[in-house]
């Protein structure tokens, strides 16, 4: 994954790029090409490139793409975005855009298709703010059907599936995308809230304290941990409350809510004990007891 640092540099050298694109396919004027290479040195300066290194320009260059078709492409997403929000709620289902792979090398899927590809998933992030959760999912698998080794995208589907209900689905992206990239903190994200809403809420407490391993700050993921675990300590207290009651207790219960006096009556050894205790004068002893007779009391009034 680039830096930050290394993202700009990208983006300073296919600005490069473009302007000497612009000076050889004579663009512009005479006067207008020596401009830009005064903007170019000050923009290498900037960015702190140095165009004299080849190797250094090998490895920020976009070639065999140019700034320019990336912004084509831009552009006729935004157009077909804009088309199908004109069209949503209609007749509309599906994300309107062609998702079939251009080249397939050995490699994996070309710049191009991941070009296009992340474009598919911008428009399916639009989708979601628009609530359209069905064209998001439909935008997510249309860059997954052209690069199918990228983690976010299984990662936002999984959102979108559990954000329309779909969270057998949600499972699956998840798990995926977390198979793709073990680091990727927003997929045990995604994970916990689709097991939430399928009431697995150990599962999704696992998810999350996993989720934060990785990311301890997120506070979404905090709250989304404690719920789960809300509503697990609720689930446990629920099934203990459930749960029938131990042969000892209800033994002790007896049908009047007290002693079972059947069971007592029927053990022998307590029945020798107590006729031995009325023979030696012991029962006669025992009841003279406050505590004993308060007993025997409470026993009579149950």
């Amino acid at each position: 994954m680039q830096t930050p640092e290394e993202s700009r540099k990208r983006l300073a050298m296919a600005i490069i790029e473009y302007l000497d694109k612009a000076v050889a396919d004579s663009l512009i004027s005479t006067d207008g090409a020596e401009s830009l290479e005064i903007a170019k040195q000050c923009i290498s300066d900037a960015f702190e490139l140095d165009l004299e290194d080849d190797a250094e320009t090998k490895a920020l260059s976009l070639k065999p793409f140019s700034l320019d078709k990336v912004f084509d492409v831009y552009m006729a997403t935004q157009a077909k975005l804009e088309s199908s929000s004109n069209t949503a709620g209609s007749s509309t289902d599906k994300a309107p855009v062609d998702a079939t792979p251009t080249t397939n090398t050995a490699s994996g899927p070309s710049d191009e298709d991941r070009m296009r590809a992340d474009a598919f998933k911008a428009e399916g992030n639009s989708f979601v703010t628009q609530k359209n959760y069905k064209n998001a999912i439909d935008a997510y698998t249309r860059a997954i059907d052209l690069v199918s080794d990228t983690a976010v995208y299984y990662g936002n589907r999984a959102a979108a599936y559990s954000q329309n209900g779909e969270y057998e689905k949600a499972v699956a992206d998840a798990k995926q995308a977390l198979k793709i990239d073990p680091s990727y903190s927003k997929g045990y994200s995604r994970l916990g809230l689709a097991h939430y809403g399928l009431g697995q809420y150990k599962e999704a407490a696992d998810a999350y304290t996993d989720g934060l391993a990785l990311d301890p700050g997120n506070k979404g993921m905090l709250e989304s941990l404690e719920s789960a675990k809300s509503k697990l300590d609720a689930s446990s207290v629920s099934d203990r409350a459930a749960s029938p009651a131990s042969p000892a207790a209800q033994s002790a219960a007896g049908s009047g809510g007290g002693f079972d006096l059947a069971s007592l009556m029927s053990n022998p050894a307590l029945m020798n004990m107590a006729q031995s205790m009325m023979a030696n004068g012991g029962l006669e002893s025992l009841m003279s007891n406050p505590s004993v007779s308060r007993m025997a009391e409470n026993f009579r009034n149950t």
